[in-house]
C-alpha cells in the first residue's frame, strides 16, 4: 500500500487512528516481522540438536556406555512425543494451527531421535540385518501417522523418503560415473511406478479434502523420483525411447498442476528436465558442429531467462 492511499483512508475516516496509527507501523518498517528468520533458527537448531546426540554419543561412547545411551535417546523421544500428544490438538482433515512456537520442532525432533534409536539399536544388537525393509516400512507408517496426525509437513517428507526407502530407491553418486543414477538398474522402473502411484493417491486425497495443503510435498516429492527414472532411463540407450516418451507425459503433468495450483516450481521441473532430454537427443544425434552447439547453447539460456521472468511475474500477479 503506497502512503498517500492510507493517508486518502485517513482522511475519507475509512479507518479509525488506532487502525491508521498500526498500519503505519508496519508499512515504514518501525517494526518488521522475523517470523521466518525464527524458524529457520528453530530448524537449524533442531537438526544441530540431533547432530550433536550422536557425535557426543560417538565421542564418549567409552565414558557412557552403550545402554546407557540408548536409554537416554529412549527416554528422550518417549518425552517430545508425550508432549506431542499431550500439548497436540485434535485431529483435523484440514489445516491445524500450533498450540505453542515450538510444538512443531518438538515433533520433527520426536522423529529425528526415533531414527537415532533405530540405527543405534541396529548397531548395538544387529536385530534388523534379516528385517531392514520390514522396519524402513513401519518407520514410514509411524511417520506418515504422525504427519496426519499433528499436520507437519516436514515429518510428511521423512515418511515419503523412507517410504520410497523401502522400495530400495537410493541414489548412488559412485554410480554417476558410469552413466547409472541408481544403484541398481531395476530401480529406475520402481521410481517411475512410485512416483505415479503416490501422485494418484495424493490427488484422490485431495479431492476428498484430507490434508490438501500436503499434496504440493506429494507432488513435489513424486516430481522429483518420477523424473530421476526417467532420466536413468533415457540414459540407457537400449530403452531410451520409451523413457522420452515417459518424460514428456511428466512434463504435461507438471505443466498442469503448476497452473492449477498457480505454482512456478513445477513449471521449472517441466523445463529442466525437458531441456535435459532434448539436449541428450541432440547428443545423440551426432551434431559436431562448434557452431551449431553455441548458438543452442546461446539460444537456451536466452529462453530460460526469458521463462523465468515470464513466468515467474505471471504467477506472482495471479
Amino acid at each position: 500500500m503506497k502512503p498517500e492511499t492510507l493517508q486518502e483512508l485517513r482522511t475519507q475516516n475509512l479507518i479509525t487512528p488506532e487502525q491508521f496509527q498500526k498500519i503505519d507501523t508496519v508499512q515504514t518498517k518501525k517494526i518488521f516481522s522475523v517470523f521466518y528468520e525464527l524458524r529457520i533458527i528453530l530448524y537449524l537448531g533442531i537438526v544441530l540438536f540431533s547432530t550433536g546426540i550422536g557425535w557426543l554419543i560417538y565421542k564418549n561412547i567409552g565414558q557412557l556406555g552403550h545402554y546407557a545411551s540408548l536409554g537416554l535417546l529412549i527416554i528422550t523421544t518417549f518425552g517430545c512425543f508425550y508432549y506431542s500428544f499431550k500439548k497436540g490438538p485434535p485431529y483435523s482433515r484440514g489445516s491445524v494451527k500450533s498450540p505453542t512456537v515450538y510444538f512443531d520442532y518438538v515433533v520433527l525432533l520426536g522423529c529425528l531421535l526415533f531414527v537415532s534409536v533405530l540405527g543405534y539399536a541396529q548397531f548395538l544388537f544387529h536385530f534388523l540385518d534379516e528385517s531392514i525393509q520390514e522396519v524402513t516400512l513401519l518407520t514410514a507408517v509411524i511417520f506418515f501417522a504422525t504427519a496426519y496426525r499433528f499436520d507437519h509437513v516436514g515429518v510428511l517428507s521423512l515418511a515419503v523418503t523412507a517410504f520410497a526407502a523401502f522400495w530400495g530407491i537410493r541414489i548412488s553418486p559412485q554410480q554417476w560415473s558410469s552413466s547409472e543414477i541408481f544403484s541398481q538398474p531395476n530401480l529406475k522402473i520402481a521410481a517411475i511406478v512410485l512416483g505415479f502411484i503416490v501422485s494418484i493417491v495424493a490427488l484422490i486425497l485431495d479431492r476428498r479434502k484430507i490434508k490438501p495443503h500436503f499434496t504440493v510435498t506429494y507432488i513435489n516429492f513424486c516430481c522429483l523420483i518420477f523424473f530421476t527414472g526417467c532420466l536413468d532411463g533415457v540414459f540407457d540407450s537400449s530403452t531410451s525411447g520409451l523413457y522420452i516418451l515417459l518424460t514428456g507425459m511428466g512434463c504435461a503433468g507438471a505443466v498442469y498442476f503448476a497452473f492449477l495450483n498457480k505454482s512456478f516450481l513445477f513449471l521449472l521441473y517441466a523445463f529442466i528436465f525437458g531441456y535435459i532430454v532434448a539436449t541428450y537427443l541432440l547428443v545423440k544425434l551426432g551434431i559436431n558442429e562448434p557452431v551449431l552447439w553455441f548458438l543452442y547453447l546461446m539460444s537456451s539460456c536466452a529462453g530460460f531467462v526469458w521463462f523465468i521472468i515470464r513466468f515467474k511475474n505471471f504467477f506472482k500477479r495471479n
